[in-house]
């Protein structure tokens, strides 16, 4: 995987945030909800894809009201996927920068927004 880190960034971080900066990690249920997501879409069922979307937000609004998970940003930034594939564009950035308030450097929302902000003014 490649981050694009640079020696700013990679200087923010202390000895243990140094170790995670070449992986990508993610809360397991919130995953598992953006592949049922994407798993749903592929096979045409539409209803239960929707439905797994909802689970997913809901989850993602239980989190932010204290529910044990780890890597909150990066749950965020396949919530915001959802919406991008959904074309809700608005509530993908939404997400994006809740998620950038996180952790900002080093965050795949970086990209994420500057390709909403394309596709919207494109």
């Amino acid at each position: 995987m490649n981050c694009n880190i640079t020696k700013e960034e990679v200087a923010q971080r202390g000895y243990t945030d140094k170790q995670w900066m070449d992986s990508a990690a993610v809360d397991a249920r919130s995953f598992l909800h953006y592949l049922q997501y994407l798993t749903y879409g592929g096979l045409g069922e539409r209803h239960k894809q929707l439905h797994t979307l909802g689970v997913l937000k809901c989850y993602m609004g239980a989190i932010r009201n204290d529910i044990n998970s780890y890597h909150c940003e990066t749950s965020l930034n396949l919530l915001g996927h959802c919406y991008e594939m959904e074309r809700y564009y608005e509530h993908a950035l939404s997400v994006y920068e809740v998620s950038l308030s996180f952790v900002n450097p080093n965050n795949a929302a970086n990209w994420h927004i500057r390709r909403v902000l394309s596709l919207l003014n494109g």
